[in-house]
């Protein structure tokens, strides 16, 4: 990327091009690796990208967040969504845990951000939704 002095941060924008032979709703996913082999498996495939972080939990539990505004709970193995909801705006920041009083809870925050941009968005076809800055926070059951 050069820099480019006009812009407010010194870059321009940047682009994003979906690679030939991969079907639409492929565009992002999720894999796990083997750690001992170095084998990689694709374990969930969508058409929106997502901007944070994939976060695993001792419950065996695996969250992730995209910036279709789908923030969904997944097994860690199969990548089966076991739960999902739709938040106010693209997924922006990894996703946190932490427990208060042994009840465990999932935070991300929603907005928009330098991944937000138009042409990301374009490419997965999303509409882009602007003024939802948030702090989502989810509590996990107990088990």
């Amino acid at each position: 990327m050069t820099a480019d002095t006009s812009k407010p941060l010194g870059y321009s924008q940047r682009v994003t091009v979906r690679r030939s032979g991969v079907p639409e709703d492929q565009f992002a996913g999720i894999m796990k690796i083997d750690m001992m082999t170095g084998v990689m498996k694709r374990i969930y495939s969508q058409a929106a990208p997502g901007n944070g972080s994939a976060l695993t939990t001792a419950g065996h539990l695996l969250f992730w967040g995209d910036l279709n505004r789908r923030f969904r709970a997944f097994d860690p193995d199969t990548g089966k969504v076991l739960w999902q909801t739709i938040v106010g705006g693209p997924v922006m920041t990894s996703t946190i845990t932490y427990a208060v009083n042994g009840k465990q809870y999932i935070a991300i925050f929603t907005g928009e951000g330098q991944s937000g941009s138009r042409n990301v968005l374009d490419v997965a076809g999303i509409q882009p939704v602007h003024g939802a800055n948030a702090l989502y926070v989810f509590a996990l059951p107990d088990n």
